[in-house]
């Protein structure tokens, strides 16, 4: 009788053992995952770096016509020390305070500019927050 049942029971285990995974398994699959996000996670990076560059070119257009806007207006463009925030004070620019560029950094306006000597120079120190290197977004063409 007790021979009997602990036939029944040894079944009863094996028919459940083959039911789940192994361990092993869960952790192949894991790996697998984990390598699979990392990919895509890397090529999402890149997407969101190259997005953050055109946006800065587009801010960068858009500032610019504001400036060439506000010395249709007044006779020439704001100095230095006033900054893109004569632009906002005259509501040349729709916004409510000077943009910053897609890395939170104001952005540079000089004037009379140096790289611009006929009108500005206006730039965002790019993905680095550093002046100068290859990353600088500019108004100007790079030698």
């Amino acid at each position: 009788m007790f021979k009997n049942f602990f036939k029944a029971l040894i079944k009863a285990n094996a028919k459940e053992k083959s039911k789940g995974f192994s361990l092993l398994e869960i952790m192949v699959t894991i790996t697998i995952m984990t390598m699979i996000m990392g990919a895509v996670g890397v090529g999402v990076m890149g997407y969101l770096d190259k997005s953050k560059i055109k946006q800065a070119k587009i801010d960068i257009g858009t500032i610019s016509n504001a400036l060439d806007l506000y010395k249709t207006e007044f006779g020439r463009y704001p100095d230095s020390d006033d900054g893109l925030s004569r632009l906002v004070e005259e509501k040349i620019l729709k916004e409510k305070k000077v943009p910053l560029d897609p890395w939170g950094n104001e952005y540079v306006y000089i004037y009379p500019g140096s790289n611009n000597e006929d009108t500005f120079d206006l730039y965002s120190f790019g993905p680095d927050g550093k002046e100068g290197g290859n990353d600088d977004i500019t108004n100007w063409e790079e030698e």
